[in-house]
């Protein structure tokens, strides 16, 4: 007996096979929770918008464990006598104490952040101020090595509180952040 396909037997595989084609590739990449916590100093606090600062941390965070880790971040432009929008000037890279590196952008809108990092400034009592600075981070693919090679996307809100400090010095200010979030990793080799 010679058996032969209906066209709609045909059509509905054809249908089957393309859902499977546009499913198949997710289910090749894990997300993952991502948390970390820590602190650092920035090398001042900048007034001028397109000026970088630098700062530095350390702290513990998911999947990295203990890290340190550097970036430069730059004022876009005031929004109030009080807030400001920001970005990284250079990328904040994450490193394990085994080497491995986890890069990202923050407040970049041309590398996935929603929106620009926003800082606001609380007077004190004596003069002083302290800064909240609140972005998004997401992470640099290609800059990032050993195991995290195979991060392929995520997204984490980082906030960070600086302590009191005097607006327009050029001197060093401490602050601590959290943030927490996502990552997600192509499975098997990059």
């Amino acid at each position: 007996m010679i058996r032969t396909m209906k066209p709609t037997s045909i059509v509905s595989k054809a249908a089957l096979l393309a859902i499977l084609a546009l499913v198949i590739p997710r289910a090749e990449a894990q997300v993952k929770p991502f948390k970390v916590t820590g602190g650092g100093i920035a090398s001042y606090l900048p007034v001028v918008p397109d000026e970088p600062a630098h700062h530095f941390a350390v702290g513990q965070a998911t999947e990295l464990g203990r890290y340190f880790g550097e970036g430069s971040f730059a004022l876009i432009q005031f929004t109030s006598p009080t807030t400001a929008e920001f970005s990284s000037s250079e990328p904040f890279v994450f490193i394990a104490a085994n080497g491995d590196r986890l890069a990202f952008t923050y407040g970049d809108v041309d590398n996935g952040a929603a929106e620009p990092g926003n800082v606001t400034l609380t007077p004190q009592p004596d003069g002083r101020f302290v800064a909240v600075f609140v972005a998004e981070f997401n992470p640099i693919p290609e800059e990032s090595t050993g195991r995290f090679a195979r991060v392929v996307d995520g997204s984490f809100i980082m906030v960070a509180t600086t302590e009191p400090f005097v607006l327009g010095d050029k001197d060093p200010v401490v602050y601590a952040w959290q943030g927490q979030g996502w990552l997600e990793y192509a499975k098997g080799k990059k």
